[in-house]
């Protein structure tokens, strides 16, 4: 089988790099080899199926997230499905168990709208997903300037 869908390309000093194809909070990706990360959650062969086959057809959608500890909080299958594929990744890196929440369902969101992601902002403070936003209000304004009307 082959991952020919994915985006990667070659970045110095981390090898072939993987670039998911939505990434919706740009200020919270970090660049990260896989080998320093750790896996700390089993798979089951017949999900980690099921999303090899997702890839295979679409590439890797959403970044995978991680904590501070680089730990893989979301994404394990992703993860093993991709690791012979290249060396890094972008991943989410979550700075608490709220903001692991949060992109974790972002990415179930994501996933699910694709590939009409363009209302995805209002999503976010609709039905089951506002719950998740609402305990992250600091990343609704991170990194956002003021931008004075002329």
């Amino acid at each position: 089988m082959t991952l020919d869908k994915l985006h990667k390309n070659e970045i110095v000093g981390y090898g072939t790099t993987i670039w998911p194809l939505y990434r919706i909070w740009k200020n919270k990706l970090e660049l990260r080899k896989f080998e320093e990360l750790k896996v700390i959650h089993g798979t089951h062969a017949e999900f980690k199926g099921t999303v090899r086959r997702d890839i295979e057809k679409q590439g890797l959608l959403c970044p995978i997230v991680i904590d501070q500890d680089n730990q893989i909080r979301n994404g394990n299958h992703r993860f093993k499905s991709i690791r012979k594929h290249a060396d890094a990744s972008f991943f989410y890196v979550a700075k608490s168990d709220e903001e692991v929440n949060f992109f974790s369902r972002l990415n179930v969101l994501t996933w699910k709208l694709h590939p009409n992601v363009e209302n995805i902002m209002e999503e976010l403070w609709q039905g089951k997903m506002k719950k998740y936003s609402e305990k992250v209000p600091h990343l609704f304004t991170e990194d956002v300037r003021v931008v004075k009307p002329k």
